[in-house]
């Protein structure tokens, strides 16, 4: 589970981001390129790149599409004339001139601008897909699908509003600039010509084939909007301490399950020497069908068959030996100071779909104070790391908090992450909370069932007695070569009892998707034409997380994967009440990230330098 740390770490690295040109990928009949404005417009083909500056034409016959650096999609009718004005990495402006696009707009980062600007107004854009028609008069015809569109009037009308506001599932048509626009629900016929195949070189019927799929989906998004309404209010009644955000961002896709998912990303700073990154999954509705995983050898699901509002967390706390630049456009700098340590660190994930019954996997590193380095070890729980057989080896927090004793299961879960935890010297791996210096309130109290385990090493815990052929391994792994999945399983033992009773399995399925839910391959990325931004844009992470207790076989016996997999039990180690299990099913967006590099990019570029 801790190499998901190293993910959220990247943002600390150097990078380069560069405005890339936009590509025409698709056309049919007439249609011309102009590379620069005052340049010469020349017959266009497929791949052919457009800079800043340049224009794209069709012709009576022609009609044409683009993609742009950051995957906004253009589709271009006949007879219409754009030109990409402005290209950088957080702004894009295009100008349509005359004519009829569509446009898909991505779910753009924190602080970028998309704009479209025509002879009378210009749009602004967020996460949007539209329509819009034009002449060189001004007069305007625009279809909002999906999202919103601010549009501002260049010449603002004697009488109405001179910014709108226009909806998904809204029209507003302007029918002479300098006049008020008219804004009403999007009839049946407008909004099937929005929805249909605007690929060119399609026939009539070839157009309206996937129609009735598109309108299912979008039914579908609009009722999913309704849900997500209310994210806001889920991140800020779990955060510890409300304080405006360094960095933000999210996303709507599908899991692999197929589930609709909300990605929520958060990096801030609840104490001067903290930083703090959440990573939110928000589902309206979220279903589990392990068959397929389990063909591939992975794990079950034991939880209910389909939970509602289902709410999975991801939290990465650090804390440093010095207070952080208040600007993250210094932070290269700061980090680069070998004075700089980490004093301690957390990663916590959890299923947070009970509010008073949490499902949760802990892990944490404390400085260690020879090295100085972060580490990993029975020290986080308050035993001494030389005390103990195997104390130098990872350790993890795990179980089920619930409310009750005066503290909450949210509240508990926030004294764990800051690691505010001791041994209760039960022989059992059951915590105290430890606050003020002494031990307080026990956290396996009123039903919660929560414990440390270390992770077995062979060479620290385990001295086979007749290892077979293979010798003995300490953990399970099956590899989806050549799509991106990974199955893999590491024993825990309970208070660092190595019995077959005291023992659990921290089970994981890791994919790497899509914004659809596809399993992609390594292909998808080292093949694709695409720029790496672009590429990330359409890419996340997905990892299933369980804690499966043991069949109880001996290590001895564990000399293939085969033999692991039997010793993995499908049954969860910690139930609900009701005896339902559970599992922590997160999915992580590369955007957090992206966004960090835009803003330290300035500071970075000096530091190579």
């Amino acid at each position: 589970m801790m190499k998901i740390i190293s993910f959220f770490l990247f943002i600390l690295l150097p990078g380069v981001i560069m405005a890339e040109e936009t590509s025409l990928i698709a056309l049919n009949g007439q249609v011309e390129v102009r590379r620069t404005r005052e340049g010469q417009w020349v017959s266009a083909s497929k791949n052919m790149g457009i800079p800043e500056g340049g224009g794209l034409r069709t012709g009576a016959n022609g009609s044409a599409v683009a993609l742009m650096p950051n995957k906004t999609k253009i589709w271009l009718k006949e007879s219409t004339g754009l030109e990409i004005e402005q290209r950088q990495t957080l702004t894009s402006r295009l100008a349509l001139v005359f004519g009829k696009i569509k446009l898909r707009v991505t779910h753009l980062m924190r602080k970028e601008r998309f704009e479209v600007r025509t002879p009378a107004a210009v749009c602004a854009v967020r996460g949007t897909e539209f329509t819009l028609e034009t002449t060189e008069s001004g007069k305007m015809d625009i279809n909002v699908l999906y999202g919103e569109v601010k549009l501002n009037f260049i010449v603002p009308p004697a009488k109405g509003a001179a910014e709108l506001y226009i909806p998904q599932g809204q029209n507003m048509k302007l029918e002479e600039r300098g006049k008020a626009g008219k804004v009403t629900l999007m009839d049946p016929k407008q909004e099937r010509a929005a929805l249909e195949n605007w690929n060119p070189g399609l026939k009539p019927e070839e157009r309206q084939k996937e129609l009735q799929t598109k309108e299912n989906d979008r039914a579908q998004i609009k009722e999913y909007a309704v849900v997500t309404n209310n994210s806001e209010s889920s991140v800020k009644t779990f955060l510890n301490t409300v304080k405006e955000s360094d960095l933000e961002a999210g996303r709507t896709l599908r899991d692999v399950h197929g589930n609709m998912v909300r990605v929520e990303q958060i990096m801030m700073r609840p104490h001067s020497d903290e930083i703090q990154i959440i990573n939110l999954v928000k589902r309206p509705v979220y279903t589990n069908d392990t068959a397929a995983s389990l063909d591939r050898g992975g794990f079950h699901y034991n939880g209910a068959a389909s939970v509602s509002d289902r709410l999975d967390l991801l939290q990465m706390t650090m804390n440093f030996s010095n207070d952080l630049p208040q600007r993250i456009e210094d932070w290269p700098g700061f980090f680069n100071n070998n004075d700089v340590k980490a004093d301690w660190m957390s990663l916590v994930t959890a299923n947070k779909t009970k509010a008073d019954e949490i499902f949760f996997m802990a892990q944490g590193a404390v400085k260690d104070p020879l090295s100085g380095d972060l580490k990993s070890n029975t020290g986080i729980v308050g035993i001494d790391v030389n005390s103990m057989l195997g104390s130098d080896n990872d350790v993890l927090i795990t179980g089920i908090l619930k409310t009750g004793g005066g503290v909450g299961a949210a509240d508990g879960l926030d004294k764990i992450a800051r690691l505010n935890i001791i041994d209760a010297n039960s022989n059992d791996g059951k915590l105290k909370y430890y606050e003020g210096g002494v031990a307080g309130a026990a956290v396996n109290a009123n039903g919660s069932d929560v414990r440390w385990a270390a992770k077995m090493n062979y060479d620290t815990v385990f001295s086979p007695t007749s290892p077979g052929p293979g010798g003995w391994t300490d953990n399970y792994e099956k590899k989806g070569d050549p799509y991106l999945w990974d199955y893999n399983a590491t024993p825990y033992a309970i208070g660092n009892n190595d019995s077959a009773n005291g023992r659990l399995w921290l089970a994981q399925e890791t994919y790497v998707i899509n914004n659809a839910g596809s399993i992609q391959q390594a292909d998808d990325f080292t093949k694709s034409s695409l720029d790496p931004f672009t590429l990330l844009n359409n890419a996340a992470g997905e990892e299933v997380l369980y804690i499966k207790a043991s069949n109880a076989t001996t290590p001895d016996t564990w000399t293939s994967n085969a033999n692991i997999y039997n010793d993995i039990s499908q049954n969860d180690k910690f139930a609900y009440d009701g005896g339902a299990g559970t599992n922590i099913d997160l999915v992580v967006i590369p955007d957090l990230m992206i966004s960090a590099l835009q803003r330290m990019l300035p500071a970075l570029t000096n530091l190579n330098n």
